[in-house]
């Protein structure tokens, strides 16, 4: 047991391991608060749609070389998704198919155009699916990760009951 507890004071002393499991957990609890709700409103691939138009948008930011692209993708991000929810249920899954297919066709077509290397299978993967970025996080994106989350909950504890009765009940949620 004590060699255990010696070999995670070892691993704790180091920052981007106590980085990773900050931004780690919190990106947990928030997608678990809200990952309920968007099943049950059957926007169950929201999170897919939102991955591709994210990879959408970093080929953008690419393109236009902004070396920041947390910014876009994040706005870019943060309206689609405003966009596929209010669309309505019946259009849900549809809505995110049309809309993820279309980003990453566009994401893939600007990589193609304005390759920077001739490695294109390796800008796109890497683009893609990233390297061990949980890992080399800044200070200041952990910040931003604790600051987002905090939002998040409370926007969710706030508007609670609001959110309980839309997904159970959107015509009782309008009357009301």
């Amino acid at each position: 047991m004590n060699a255990i507890l010696e070999k995670l004071a070892l691993y704790w002393a180091y920052p981007f391991v106590r980085y990773a499991l900050i931004v780690g957990v919190l990106i947990a609890l928030c997608s678990s608060l809200l990952g309920v709700t968007l099943v049950l409103k059957r926007f169950s691939f929201i999170g897919d749609g939102l991955s591709h138009v994210a990879f959408g948008a970093m080929a953008i930011a690419a393109v236009l070389q902004i070396t920041n692209k947390m910014p876009l993708v994040m706005v870019i991000t943060i309206l689609s998704a405003v966009l596929l929810l209010r669309t309505g249920q019946n259009t849900g899954d549809a809505a995110i198919a049309m809309i993820s297919v279309g980003a990453l066709a566009i994401g893939y077509l600007l990589m193609n155009i304005f390759s920077t290397s001739s490695n294109l299978s390796g800008d796109v993967c890497s683009t893609l699916f990233g390297s061990t970025s949980i890992l080399t996080l800044s200070p200041v994106e952990v910040w931003l990760c604790v600051g987002m989350s905090v939002l998040v909950m409370a926007v969710f504890i706030l508007f609670y009951n609001k959110i309980f009765a839309v997904t159970f009940d959107e015509s009782f949620a309008r009357a009301t």
